[in-house]
């Protein structure tokens, strides 16, 4: 059966097609959405340092702000001056003075946070705040999404090869599952109570999985690959 006699038959654009389409679109819709959806739950708000004076109870709105600039907050020539390095953004949000009642604010000492108070105007809360990803610790942010990028490129090329040896659909089952649980593992693997190290090498890894798997729910639809085996069953119907 020629490939033209094969789409007359089954009508080239009918219900068929249709559907195969819409469902290809859709598992290509995946990859973006998995990229974006670190966007928001790793989002950075807006944040300071914790006021020392009422650590327990600080919060990040106008007023508790305004005492902190006023008592805390480096000043632009503070930072230029002992912490070139650093643009004065960051240098006001992730340190702040320390001095005793006799010392000048020039000879003030800057000292790093540790402790940051966050707007919660447009997030809840985010892994960056369970995790304290700021500052000097925003590389942790940083590797998670940089792992994420190669196991996209190990899933490419390693189901890529498994698909060509036992075929698509077996591969996109498997995929599929694996994307599950590692979606499962990156909602629900972070936990406040197993701390930083071991919550954050969970989430990872499950990103990790995710990126892999991710390659492998996106099919191939190549008529050359597909016109031989039509052909090869018509003509096994014929003998």
């Amino acid at each position: 059966m020629k490939f033209d006699t094969f789409l007359d038959t089954i009508n080239d654009w009918g219900k068929f097609q249709k559907v195969k389409y819409t469902l290809i679109c859709l598992t290509y819709m995946l990859p973006p959405i998995m990229v974006y959806t670190y966007t928001f739950t790793a989002a950075i708000p807006d944040f300071r340092c914790v006021n020392p004076a009422v650590i327990n109870t600080d919060e990040y709105n106008e007023v508790s702000n305004n005492l902190f600039d006023s008592m805390y907050k480096p000043t632009q020539e503070q930072c230029k001056t002992k912490l070139k390095q650093l643009s004065d953004k960051e240098c006001q949000r992730c340190f702040i003075q320390s001095r005793t009642n006799n010392q000048s604010s020039a000879n003030v000492t800057l000292t790093k946070c540790n402790t940051y108070v966050y707007d919660r105007k447009y997030y809840r809360k985010t892994l960056v705040e369970e995790w304290t990803m700021v500052c000097d610790r925003l590389r942790y942010k940083s590797t998670v999404q940089m792992i994420y990028f190669v196991g996209y490129m190990v899933g490419s090329i390693f189901f890529g090869m498994l698909a060509d040896k036992y075929g698509r659909r077996p591969i996109m089952s498997v995929s599929f599952i694996l994307m599950s649980v590692s979606g499962f593992l990156c909602a629900f693997g972070p936990q406040s109570i197993y701390g930083f190290w071991p919550s954050y090498i969970i989430f990872t890894l499950a990103r990790f999985l995710l990126a892999c798997s991710t390659p492998g729910n996106v099919p191939s639809t190549k008529p050359d690959t597909e016109i031989p085996r039509v052909e090869q069953a018509s003509k096994k119907r014929a003998n």
